[in-house]
């Protein structure tokens, strides 16, 4: 191979890494979390369907086959899309999270993995894996009304785009982690308030993360330049924000997979 092909290699992995939802670090902390939140139950059964990997392994595998002839069509089940009020509405065929995640628990969920192949579990279990976090990726919630189209500057003239900070400048930015520090650190909720993360439905979790994420729009204007105290200020907030949706992400993710892969599990997850 030429020098050429290897730096455009190179080049090529890095770009798949930061081009989708949280980045891969953000994805392998969901995968981490929720699987520190598995019951033993559902983490044998996840396992052997992934041939004894475990599902961080598998964290990013939507965005490495999304061109694929055979998952095309997955394509747009990466970014959720609302209207002004931050209620659902596919307003874009591309932005359809929803649909991924039901498509995928249809076949599943109330023992159906049990009539599937071994293969076509596993896909579902992967497909369950990034899109629960890509939900709730605010580079991944689009609004009718709002243009993630927007450049802005930190320190003055650090360029961002929305979407591409939210995807890696956030993590670069924040506290360089490996996935696994995720989990030591921010894992730490009660049973009672991890209960009270997984309360709703698929629609009710999105919604909740639209109206969070609406309000980033009015500060995250195109061209906004953030001096140096106040991109300090604005890291600060966004981080924190990355941190909870990860640890939501994470804590909703266990409760999907124990729903359908512990029949012991309760309450279940209802959709």
């Amino acid at each position: 191979m030429t020098f050429k092909r290897i730096i455009f290699a190179i080049l090529s992995a890095v770009i798949c890494v930061n081009a989708w939802a949280f980045g891969r670090i953000g994805h392998d902390a969901v995968a981490a979390i929720a699987e520190a939140n598995l019951t033993p139950e559902a983490k044998s059964t996840i396992e052997k369907y992934l041939d004894g990997k475990s599902i961080v392994y598998y964290a990013s595998w939507m965005d490495n086959v999304r061109l694929q002839p055979a998952y095309k069509h997955t394509d747009g089940w990466h970014s959720a899309s609302f209207d002004a009020n931050c209620k659902s509405k596919v307003w874009k065929d591309r932005y359809r999270s929803n649909l991924g995640i039901n498509t995928e628990m249809a076949k599943v969920e109330n023992g159906g993995y049990k009539n599937m192949t071994d293969s076509a579990v596993a896909v579902s279990i992967k497909i369950l894996v990034h899109l629960i976090g890509d939900m709730h990726c605010p580079g991944h919630n689009f609004f009718e009304d709002k243009s993630q189209n927007v450049y802005f500057y930190l320190d003055g003239d650090q360029k961002y785009k929305f979407h591409k900070f939210f995807d890696g400048g956030v993590f670069e930015k924040g506290h360089k982690w490996y996935y696994s520090d995720y989990v030591y650190h921010l894992d730490r909720c009660s049973d009672e308030e991890k209960a009270e993360i997984v309360k709703g439905s698929l629609i009710e979790w999105e919604e909740a993360n639209a109206r969070i994420m609406r309000p980033l729009y009015d500060i995250i204007t195109p061209e906004r330049k953030f001096n140096k105290a106040e991109t300090l200020d604005f890291l600060q907030d966004m981080i924190q924000l990355t941190d909870n949706q990860l640890l939501k992400a994470g804590y909703r993710l266990a409760h999907v997979l124990n729903s359908v892969f512990d029949p012991s599990y309760s309450p279940k997850w209802e959709r």
